[in-house]
C-alpha cells in the first residue's frame, strides 16, 4: 500500500478503493435501512447520510491538505506554486485517487439508487463523467493542491445539503429548512464565484502567466503550462461551472418556495408524488 501513495504508482489505487467504498456503502446503506424500517424513507435517508458522511470525510481530508500547503482559493500563487516545485505528497495520492473511487462508485449506484428519479439525472451523469475526467487528466500534470482546491469548494456544500435531506427524511421539516439555507449559500457564493473567478478564468486572462513570472521571472510559462492543459482542464471545468449555474437557479426556487410557501418543502428534483410526499415526525 505504501508504494500505492507515490505519484507514479497512485493510478492503481482506484482498484482497491472502488471496491471497498462500493461494499462501504452497500453495507452502511443496508444497516441504516434496516433500523429505520418502519420509515417509508428508510432507503432515502441511507443514500443522504452516507453521502454526508463521505462528503465529510472528503472536506476533512481536504482541509488538512490545503492548509498544511498553505493554499487558499483566494490566493492564486499558493494555487500555482506547486508548479515551481514539487509539493506532492501522500496524502495527496490518497485523496485524489480517493475522489476519483468515490466517483466511479457513485456513477455505478447512481443507476440503481432512488435518486435515478431526479429530474437532472442527466446533469448528474454530465457532472460525474466530467468530475472523472478532470480528476483523471489533472494528476499526471502535477496539478495536486489546484485539483484539491477545486475539490474542496465543490464537495463541502455538500455535506449542508446531504445533512439537511437527511433530518429532512427523518421528519424534522423545519430544521432541515435552515440547514438548506447554509447550504444555499455554502454552494452559490462559492461555485457561482469564487471558483470561476480564482479557478477557471485566471487560465484565459492572463492572472496566471503573470502570477508565475512573479514568482519566478525566469519561468517559461508555456513550458510550464503545456497548450493540452490549458485547453482541457479549463474547458472541463467550465462545464461543471454551468451546471452550478443550472443547479443554483433550482436551488433558490426552492428557497422561496420555502418560505413563501407555495409548496411543500422538499427535493424539487425528485419527479413522482411517492418522493415529494411529506415526512411525518415519528
Amino acid at each position: 500500500m505504501k508504494n500505492l501513495l507515490l505519484a507514479e504508482n497512485a493510478f492503481y489505487l482506484p482498484l482497491f478503493l472502488v471496491p471497498a467504498h462500493m461494499l462501504l456503502r452497500y453495507s452502511y446503506q443496508k444497516l441504516v435501512t434496516h433500523i429505520f424500517r418502519n420509515k417509508k424513507t428508510a432507503h432515502k435517508i441511507s443514500e443522504s447520510s452516507f453521502y454526508c458522511l463521505q462528503y465529510l470525510v472528503l472536506t476533512i481530508i481536504a482541509t488538512t491538505i490545503l492548509q498544511t500547503n498553505d493554499v487558499h482559493w483566494f490566493n492564486l500563487e499558493s494555487l500555482y506554486a506547486e508548479k515551481l516545485h514539487t509539493s506532492f505528497q501522500p496524502l495527496h495520492a490518497f485523496y485524489m485517487m480517493g475522489e476519483l473511487s468515490v466517483y466511479v462508485s457513485a456513477f455505478i449506484f447512481m443507476f440503481f439508487e432512488s435518486r435515478k428519479g431526479y429530474g437532472d439525472f442527466i446533469m448528474n451523469v454530465i457532472h460525474h463523467i466530467i468530475t472523472i475526467s478532470i480528476i483523471a487528466y489533472a494528476f499526471p500534470y502535477k496539478n495536486y493542491n489546484y485539483s484539491v482546491a477545486v475539490a474542496h469548494i465543490h464537495d463541502f456544500s455538500d455535506v449542508f445539503l446531504e445533512f439537511s435531506k437527511t433530518i429532512f427524511y427523518l421528519g424534522y421539516e423545519k430544521a432541515s429548512q435552515y440547514t438548506f439555507l447554509a447550504f444555499a449559500v455554502s454552494f452559490i457564493i462559492p461555485r457561482v464565484f469564487v471558483f470561476p473567478t480564482y479557478l477557471i478564468t485566471p487560465y484565459w486572462n492572463g492572472k496566471m502567466d503573470a502570477t508565475l513570472r512573479k514568482m519566478d521571472p525566469a519561468i517559461d510559462v508555456l513550458a510550464t503550462y503545456v497548450p493540452a492543459e490549458r485547453k482541457v482542464i479549463p474547458f472541463a471545468l467550465s462545464g461543471i461551472y454551468v451546471l452550478n449555474c443550472i443547479w443554483s437557479v433550482a436551488i433558490i426556487k426552492m428557497a422561496i418556495g420555502m418560505f413563501t410557501k407555495k409548496r411543500e418543502w422538499g427535493d424539487i428534483r425528485e419527479k413522482s408524488e411517492d418522493s415529494q410526499e411529506k415526512p411525518k415526525n415519528e
